[in-house]
C-alpha cells in the first residue's frame, strides 16, 4: 500500500508543478517584463519534480507544459524559450556539472544555451514569413546584436548560478517542511 500512495503523491506532485509551470507561462505572456523570468521558474518548478519523483516524471512534466504550452500561451516566444532552453536545462545541468575544469564546464554551458537559442529563432525565422523579421533584422546593428548576445549569455550564467543556489535551499529548507506537512517520508 505504501509503494501505491508514494506513486500516486508522485503522479500528483508532477501533475501539479506542470499546472503550475503553465499558469506561470500564461503569466509571463501577459506580463512582458515575466517573459523570460515565467520560463525560468517553470523550469525550476521542473527540476524539483525531478528531486521528488525522479528523471523520467520529470521529462513528462518537461513534455507536458511545453506542448500545453505551445498550445495555449499567446506568446509563442516565452513558450519556445521553455521548450528550447530554460525548461530542460535544469535537467541537463547535472550532466554540466561533472564537467571539469569550471572553464570548460562554463564554456559547454553557453554553447548549450547558444544552440538552444539559435535553433528556436532558426525555426521561428522558418515558420514565419520571413518579409517583417528579416527586415527587422538587417535594420539591426551587428554592435547592438552582439551586445545582447553578451548579455543573454551573461544572464544566462546568472540563472545557472541562481537554479543552483534555489535546488539547494529547496533541499536544505523546502523540502523538509513539504515533506513534514503532507506526512510524506
Amino acid at each position: 500500500m505504501k509503494g501505491r500512495r508514494s506513486k500516486s503523491w508522485a503522479m500528483a506532485y508532477c501533475g501539479m508543478a506542470a499546472a503550475l509551470s503553465v499558469a506561470l507561462m500564461l503569466l509571463g505572456a501577459v506580463f512582458p517584463i515575466a517573459m523570460f523570468i515565467a520560463p525560468a521558474v517553470a523550469g525550476f518548478l521542473i527540476a524539483t519534480v525531478c528531486v521528488e519523483c525522479g528523471k523520467t516524471m520529470a521529462l513528462t512534466a518537461y513534455g507536458a507544459v511545453s506542448l500545453l504550452s505551445l498550445l495555449f500561451v499567446p506568446d509563442k516566444e516565452v513558450a519556445l524559450t521553455f521548450v528550447f532552453l530554460l525548461g530542460y536545462y535544469p535537467l541537463a545541468k547535472p550532466y554540466f556539472e561533472r564537467i571539469r575544469p569550471a572553464l570548460l564546464r562554463a564554456v559547454c554551458k553557453l554553447l548549450l544555451c547558444n544552440g538552444g537559442i539559435l535553433a528556436m529563432y532558426g525555426l521561428v525565422l522558418l515558420l514565419v514569413p520571413a518579409g517583417s523579421i528579416a527586415e527587422e533584422l538587417r535594420t539591426t546593428a551587428m554592435a547592438v546584436s552582439l551586445v545582447t548576445l553578451a548579455m543573454g549569455n551573461a544572464a544566462f550564467l546568472l540563472y545557472d548560478r541562481a537554479l543552483h543556489n534555489m535546488l539547494m535551499l529547496y533541499k536544505v529548507v523546502w523540502q523538509p517542511r513539504l515533506h513534514k506537512m503532507l506526512g510524506v517520508h
